[in-house]
């Protein structure tokens, strides 16, 4: 209270002798030898009292307004104190810049630096100051320009409906993230786990991909997709998804065979681009889609089970240049089930609700890194919330993917009846 009321008093004074330097200046030029038309003005005092006063409402507005804003810097002791090489320079508390209402983002600067992790640290912090700590609010706190800071807050629905006009040609569709409707481009795509205990949703991603998958075979122009496996070792699910230009895998050994049918033509799209001179194929990319993908590493057959996560490795490091894309799924990622050479090779990452510490680990990072992205614990996270792990850029977002309910699923598969 007491620093906001220095503030606010520094401010008025600021502006007053700013206005009262413009009319110095006015008097300066109308008793100099220059002469131009703001020798004209006249202005008394009353005018000069008028104008002072106004200025110091305005200001006083300003401030009642953005209150909260303005002080929590010194009620948080948000500061910034770089060191020189000798000696402490000189320490700056934050200072508020705006707050942009439409956006729903805080904007704080410091004339030395600023340092986000700081306010990253003090998340929870900042969310009780703010009176937000009942309302389901996530901070998303990013470096801005220079020497600022910018705080997002925003909400994501705890749950929503899917509807397939969200669905695009080119694109992938995820869901909804604080910027809106979450997509990935078909040509950034990346090999991708997602891991998530049994309940989080996973089984809603898997069909929602697959929806964005077939949509752009063909929806009344060229297709975008080459062709798409699906692998399935426990069950019949994807079974559904009967259509042309897709192949069904339902037993380990077909999946050894087809693994390396797609290196043989990983090979021959390399020697294409090496005759072309592209980095990265031209042509429409493969999608193998792999459901509890866990059920290869608890396989009996060890030398079986060894040749294809070698084969894995390869098909991850090379596949994305010539458009061998993989999305797998799995409750766990522990070693017995996935071997950490195969983990480690693929780009992108989705973690859903697990209370597996090694599931989250391995996936996102660790609770202080998944703390700068959502203030609730990964073990409490409800039905369809996802941290993504982008593997071109390493941004990690969060979202809420839409609920598919089983009269849905069923309507979207028959939807796809042309592609039979």
């Amino acid at each position: 209270m007491k620093q906001g009321l220095k503030l606010l008093a520094l401010s008025i004074i600021k502006a007053w002798l700013f206005v009262s330097g413009g009319l110095f200046l006015i008097y300066l030029i109308k008793n100099g030898a220059v002469t131009t038309e703001i020798t004209s003005v006249k202005v008394d005092n009353s005018s000069i009292i008028l104008t002072l006063t106004l200025i110091a409402i305005l200001i006083v507005m300003y401030y009642l307004y953005n209150w909260k804003y303005i002080v929590m810097p010194y009620s948080l002791k948000l500061i910034s104190q770089p060191k020189a090489e000798s000696k402490e320079v000189s320490v700056f508390l934050d200072k508020f810049v705006w707050f942009d209402r439409k956006k729903n983002i805080l904007y704080f600067k410091n004339s030395n630096a600023i340092d986000v992790q700081q306010y990253r640290d003090k998340q929870r912090e900042i969310i009780h100051y703010l009176g937000l700590h009942n309302k389901s609010v996530e901070l998303d706190i990013k470096p801005f320009r220079r020497k600022w800071v910018k705080i997002h807050l925003y909400k994501l629905p705890e749950k929503f409906n899917f509807h397939h006009g969200k669905l695009k040609q080119g694109y992938l569709y995820y869901g909804v993230s604080k910027d809106g409707d979450y997509y990935k481009k078909l040509d950034d795509l990346t090999s991708t786990i997602t891991v998530a205990e049994s309940g989080a949703g996973k089984s809603n991603l898997l069909n929602l991909l697959l929806y964005s998958i077939f949509w752009n075979y063909n929806n009344g122009r060229d297709s975008l997709i080459d062709f798409t496996i699906l692998i399935d070792l426990k069950g019949n699910e994807l079974s559904l998804y009967n259509f042309r230009n897709t192949r069904f895998i339902d037993n380990i050994e077909d999946v050894a065979t087809v693994f390396k049918e797609l290196k043989e033509i990983m090979y021959n799209r390399y020697k294409v681009m090496q005759k072309t001179g592209d980095k990265k194929f031209k042509g429409l990319p493969i999608i193998v889609v792999f459901d509890e993908v866990g059920t290869i590493g608890t396989h009996y057959d060890k030398k079986l089970r060894d040749s294809i996560f070698n084969d894995m490795i390869e098909l991850f490091q090379k596949g994305r240049a010539c458009k061998i894309i993989f999305m797998l799924f799995a409750q766990k990622v522990d070693s017995t089930n996935i071997p950490s050479n195969v983990l480690t090779n693929i780009q992108s990452r989705i973690l859903m609700k697990t209370d597996n510490e090694f599931n989250t680990n391995s996936t996102i990072g660790t609770k202080e890194k998944i703390e700068e992205i959502s203030l609730t614990e990964v073990a409490n996270f409800n039905r369809g919330r996802a941290i993504i792990k982008d593997g071109l850029t390493s941004n990690k977002d969060l979202i809420q993917v839409p609920y598919v309910s089983e009269e849905q699923h069923l309507q979207m598969t028959k939807s796809f009846s042309y592609l039979k």
